[in-house]
């Protein structure tokens, strides 16, 4: 069964003057995020890094809505987007997302650090093939 992790990260957080503020919209957003998006949400979005954060979608979904949420949730903050389309190995959806792995998380972090790597808002990679 296929599933989408999203991981997001703040472009040059750490030349951010109000860092910690952004911290605390961020914060807000997932709360507002992860009840707004419950219906698609298998582990919900939660800071994993930082200024980093994640969450884990069914599939198929409308995650291009998500995406937007957080734009608009936080205008004038550019962020990179990592999408990963695949299985994953552990399926106690109990745990919170920083406790999941498989592929689809895998391929999310590849799609990440190709994003930031390239200055791309958005990569996703999906079992073989990717679209940038």
């Amino acid at each position: 069964m296929n599933y989408c992790t999203v991981i997001c990260d703040i472009k040059a957080s750490r030349q951010m003057d109000n860092r910690e503020e952004i911290q605390y919209k961020i914060i807000d957003m997932l709360k507002k995020a992860n009840e707004i998006f419950k219906d698609i949400i298998i582990s919900p979005f939660l800071i994993t890094l930082g200024d980093e954060w994640q969450g884990l979608l069914s599939y198929p979904c409308d995650y291009e809505r998500v995406i937007n949420f957080f734009k608009v949730s936080i205008p004038n903050i550019n962020f990179y987007t990592g999408i990963g389309i695949g299985d994953v190995e552990i399926h106690n959806f109990e745990l919170t997302v920083n406790q999941l792995d498989g592929p689809s998380f895998y391929r999310a972090r590849e799609a990440l650090l190709y994003a930031k790597k390239n200055n791309l808002p958005r990569v996703i990679l999906f079992d073989g093939w990717n679209n940038i």
